[in-house]
Parts: structure tokens; sequence; C-alpha cells
């Protein structure tokens, strides 16, 4: 037989069973106690549609349980990648990295608020202002300095940020100097530079003028950017004052003044300065005010404000009142914190219990620094590698990682984000190869960054946050 003949019987016979299995469903031949469709209706077969919301369900819940190690490994086998894919790529990247951020529960959320906090300011054209408190390795505004710069340049912003009356400490990108009577009252140091009340404000400490008159000269150095001189606006947070004062600005030949009157509570001064080309200056008169602080900022984009605090361990935030230092935040509009302490808590530890005790207080520094503004994002830098002598050799201090741990926890049990400098420098016996490096990255105490180490760190934290930024646009994308 032809095949062709054989193919057309096939299709008669399957199309006839077909038609029978339909007519006849109901045909049933009885054998015993037991009924037997005589032809069952095999296109049901082929009527039954298959559950595949329940089937991707399941491939969902295996990739569930996959590690981000094996999923990249799966992803790379892939001829095509997804943004999702992307995404993870990057994930397992940061993962890997010594300079990683670490997120309570893994939680990104964190990071995702503040950069779309720096996205609504630049796009609603108003303020945001970051203050970054720390140790003496942010002396001379060195590390805070590149953050300014970087974000001013991506987000809009200008000028130097948060200056006091009076500086003790230089910093390379502008000079202070002070005229008249002042005096510093700290909340860190020794006990005999207290204030008699706790008011002390955002920086952690004033300068209160004690004579008739006084007078604050402010320049940006040339060495710095156009944004640090290019401030245009210059704000006064002044203390609760018993009797009137004014206030004279002059900046490129011209002279703005300003009186306020007596108030128990804190008041801002603001001046509007068009450009006064990296220089003014401030005369005061009349009543002897605590100056908690001087912006010189612009009027919209990132402000940046370097806070270093000599000798001290970060657990000094709850000498401040909170009435004054939630109103100074307001006033100004803090919406984050850089918190960058450790090394200080290290000089005569011997044991791990010190550590955990130390982590325990700068829970609590957090915690209250949360309770001014739950909004503020709180970002804490560990310690850097900090070497001591031990037989003739330079080692990393036997109580940093335990001290680095201890902060990690305290960050991460409130809800904060921690970035891990030692590890992000190499780890342990890191200072000891900065210190080598030619030209040195450390300084001869195997304590403290050189400017250029200084600089590098700087510059491997804002890597890192570039990555991080580069992950939420991809997680805004795929939702």
């Amino acid at each position: 037989m032809k095949p062709q003949k054989v193919l057309l019987f096939l299709i008669i016979t399957l199309c006839s069973l077909g038609i029978a299995s339909k007519l006849l469903p109901l045909l049933h031949i009885q054998i015993g106690d037991t009924k037997i469709e005589a032809l069952p209706d095999f296109t049901e077969k082929f009527d039954t549609k298959i559950d595949s919301s329940a089937y991707f369900a399941e491939i969902k819940a295996q990739e569930a349980k996959m590690s981000l190690q094996e999923k990249k490994e799966a992803i790379l086998k892939k001829p095509h990648k997804s943004t999702q894919d992307t995404l993870i790529l990057m994930q397992v990247e940061a993962m890997e990295s010594p300079a990683k951020f670490y997120f309570a529960n893994d939680d990104h959320s964190a990071m995702d608020k503040f950069f779309a906090a720096l996205e609504q300011a630049q796009a609603d054209n108003t303020t945001f202002r970051m203050i970054h408190y720390g140790d003496s390795q942010i002396e001379m505004d060195r590390i805070s300095s590149f953050i300014r710069e970087q974000l001013q340049k991506q987000y809009g912003g200008s000028g130097m940020g948060l200056l006091p009356a009076l500086e003790v400490t230089p910093k390379y990108t502008v000079a202070v100097q002070s005229q008249g009577s002042w005096n510093r009252r700290l909340t860190f140091g020794g006990n005999e530079n207290r204030a008699k009340h706790n008011r002390y404000g955002p920086m952690a400490y004033f300068c209160k003028k004690e004579s008739s008159e006084a007078s604050v000269t402010i320049t940006a150095r040339e060495n710095t950017s156009f944004k640090n001189r290019h401030f245009t606006q210059c704000r006064l947070l002044i203390g609760a004052i018993d009797q009137a004062l004014t206030v004279q600005c002059e900046y490129v030949g011209k002279t703005i003044s300003n009186t306020i009157n007596p108030s128990s509570t804190e008041q801002l001064i603001v001046f509007k300065t068009d450009s006064a080309q990296g220089k003014i200056t401030l005369k005061f008169s009349g009543a002897n005010a605590d100056v908690l602080g001087i912006a010189l900022d612009g009027p919209n984009g990132v402000s940046v404000d370097n806070i270093p605090m000599r000798g001290c361990s970060g657990t000094v935030f709850r000498r401040i009142n909170a009435e004054t230092l939630k109103r100074s935040y307001q006033l100004l509009g803090v919406k984050a914190l850089i918190l960058q302490f450790g090394g200080n808590a290290l000089p005569g530890m011997t044991k791990p219990s010190s550590a955990e005790a130390y982590g325990k207080k700068f829970y609590e520094e957090i915690r209250y620094l949360k309770s001014i503004d739950p909004n503020l994002f709180v970002f804490v830098i560990g310690p850097a590698d900090m070497s001591i002598r031990q037989n003739g050799q330079w080692v990393t201090h036997p109580q940093l990682e335990n001290v680095r741990n201890a902060l990690r926890k305290a960050t991460l049990d409130n809800g904060g984000v921690f970035w891990d400098m030692y590890e992000a420098m190499g780890g342990n016996g890191s200072m000891v190869e900065w210190v080598n490096n030619k030209p040195a990255l450390g300084s001869p105490d195997y304590i403290h960054f050189s400017q250029r180490g200084a600089d590098k760190i700087a510059q491997i934290f804002y890597q890192s946050l570039l990555k991080e930024q580069d992950m939420y646009q991809l997680r805004k994308k795929i939702q």
C-alpha cells in the first residue's frame, strides 16, 4: 500500500475514534461488579490545561534557596542576562569586596531611602545636609572634603559647610581668623572645657563671645574647589541670649546688618551673600552669645560638615540637650550623619569585654541621635588599622577587631549602615603597609593617615557608595 494511503487511513481512523469517544461517553460494559468504559474520551488529555503558575512558583522557590554565589554561577552560564541578573552579579561583587557596606538583615532599603532623598532634594531644589563627626582622622577637613566635593558635583550645592567662630585645628580647605575674646566649650576632652549648661548644639561644642565686640573672618583657601568658595548664603546658629545681639556681615565691599532679640531658644541669622568669592567677615556686638555654628552654603543641594573631635570615642552625644539638638538639626536641614570613631577607645583596652562594653555605649549614642529624628540616615565608619609596638615590631592592636565588631553590631542593631575602614585598608597589618608605601599613606605614628592616605581612603569609601548607588538604580528599574 502506498504511504499516502496509509497516512489517510490513520487520519480517518483517529478521527472516527475521537468522534465516537465524544458521542458514546456513557457506554459501559458490566463485568461482574465492575463497570468499564467501552470507549473513554481520549480527547480530554488534549483539553486539560497545564498549571504554569505552579511550575514557575516552584522555580522561584528553588532560586530563593540558592546562595548569591550559586546564583552568580548560574547567571554566568546564561547566554543573555536580564537586569535582575546584573543586579545579582553586582550584589555578589559588593559582598566579596572588603570595602562593602553592612546592613541589618542584609536589607538595602536604608541605602535606597538615602539615595532617593538625595534625588528628591535635587528635584525639589532643596537642601540635603550631612554632618560628618569623627575623631582626629578627619581633622583638617580630611575625608569630609572629598565626600562633599563629589556629592556636590552630582547633586548640586556649594560652600564649606558648618564652621566654628574659633578654630583651633586648621583646615586645608578654609581659614578661620577670630578677633576679640572667644571661649570654646566642648562635650569632649577634659571637664575643664565643659559648659555650665548642656545646650552645645550640632557641633558638640560652641564658641562663646566674651568681649563687647568680636569678629570672625572666614576665607576659602585657593587650592580648594570652586564650589567650596562659591557660597551664596551665610547662616549663624545662635544659642539662647538674654539681650539683643547685632551681627554685621561684610563681603566683596558690601555690608549687611541684622539684630536678633533675647530668646530662650536657638535662633538662626541668615545673610544672602550673592557670591562672597570665598571670603566673609562677621562682626558681633551686644549679647555674649553662644555661637553654635556658622554655615556657609548655597540655597540648595548638598552640604557636608566636617566636625573633628580630637580624642573622642563618639560617646558624647547624650551630653547635648535633646531639644537644642533637635531644633538645630531642623533649622539647618540635617538629614544624615556619618559617625567615624573607634580608634580612641583602644588605648589601654586589653580584653574583649571592654570592646563589648564600648559597643553597648555606642549603641545608646546612636539610639539617642535617632530619637532626635527617627528619619536620620546614620552611617558609621569603623576605625582604621592601628599599630602598637610589640617585641620591636609594629602589629595591629589586639582589640581592634573586637572594637570594630562591637561598633558594627551597635550600628546594625539600630538600623544604621556600617562601613569597615579597617578591612577596606587591607585588614590586619595594613597600616604598616600604608606607612611604608612610597609616597607614604600613613603617618609615622602608625595610627593616622597622611594627607595622601586620607584622600585614598575617602576615594575607596566613595567608590563603595557609587556601587550602592548603581544597585539602587537597578532595583528602582526592576520595581
